[in-house]
């Protein structure tokens, strides 16, 4: 079947360019397989119509049937090739071909994470990736920022206002002299997260 617009990811980015498409009146499909990294959010409150915050897995779900209702038309498959004859794209799933004048990949990135015992198991439950997003739920509390790079720097800086303490963990690699009154560095590594429900701790080595 031919389409207008293939999208390939059904998280925030690509249903909101569904929603578009579909309102310009072109032939929309969404197709998406793994699960997005929004599910793992267990509240989100700096999202616009939610006043008592929403789970980032009812978020997705949401959007995918916003989509639905719209009439775009979304298939959970795999993707396994994408071939371009002429002016006209090919979208190989593992059962199905789909064709499209565009395709729009909007897969997500997935985070670089460090090897730490445990850092899965507490994806938002303490564990966060993101300091504008999420420095807020630590508000008053002693946080731990594992890096070693401008990154970890500038959200150190997002968090100093915000939080009581900053440990930055290094792991034993030197950074630039950073002077906050409750800022700390320790340059020994983590190797394990530890709580029961929530982040409790962290090992270090």
């Amino acid at each position: 079947m031919e389409y207008d617009v293939i999208i390939i990811g059904a998280g925030p980015a690509g249903v909101s360019a569904g929603l578009y498409t579909k309102r310009a009146n072109k032939k929309t499909l969404i197709i998406y397989n793994n699960e997005s990294s929004l599910e793992k959010a267990t509240k989100i409150e700096n999202y616009y119509g939610f006043e008592n915050g929403i789970s980032g897995e009812e978020l997705y779900k949401k959007g995918i049937e916003q989509a639905k209702n719209l009439g775009i038309n979304v298939k959970k498959e795999e993707v396994i090739k994408i071939d371009k004859i002429k002016d006209i794209f090919e979208v190989k799933t593992v059962n199905e071909n789909y064709t499209a004048k565009n395709v729009v990949l909007a897969t997500g990135n997935k985070k670089n994470k460090p090897d730490i015992k445990n850092i899965e198991k507490f994806d938002g439950k303490g564990v966060s990736y993101c300091a504008i997003c999420d420095g807020f739920f630590y508000r008053g509390k002693d946080v731990v920022v594992i890096g070693n790079g401008n990154y970890a720097i500038a959200e150190t800086n997002d968090l100093i206002n915000i939080v009581n303490h900053v440990t930055i963990l290094t792991n034993g690699k030197k950074i630039p002299e950073f002077r906050a009154e409750n800022v700390d560095i320790e340059n020994r590594k983590a190797v394990a997260i530890e709580g029961n429900d929530n982040v409790e701790a962290v090992e270090l080595d």
